[in-house]
């Protein structure tokens, strides 16, 4: 596993062609185009994640619960 840190993120909608049983159909999809550098500085990297549109107010709530928790003190 490889750990990069995001510095910018960008965030849109798209139109996806997946096949399902054979066939291909189109769906919408949410796409995050994040640029990261590992923890040496190395050059940027660009990434693209792809969420399923009903996947993506959990992964937002994940993502909010662990900026919470990261927010918060420690001691």
């Amino acid at each position: 596993m490889e750990e990069l840190f995001v510095r910018q993120v960008d965030i849109g909608v798209a139109d996806m062609d997946i096949s399902v049983d054979d066939q291909l159909t189109t769906t919408r999809v949410v796409v995050e185009r994040a640029t990261a550098t590992d923890r040496r500085g190395g050059p940027d990297r660009e990434l693209v994640l792809v969420y399923g549109a009903a996947e993506t107010h959990a992964v937002a709530e994940a993502l909010q619960r662990a900026a919470d928790l990261a927010m918060t003190d420690p001691n």
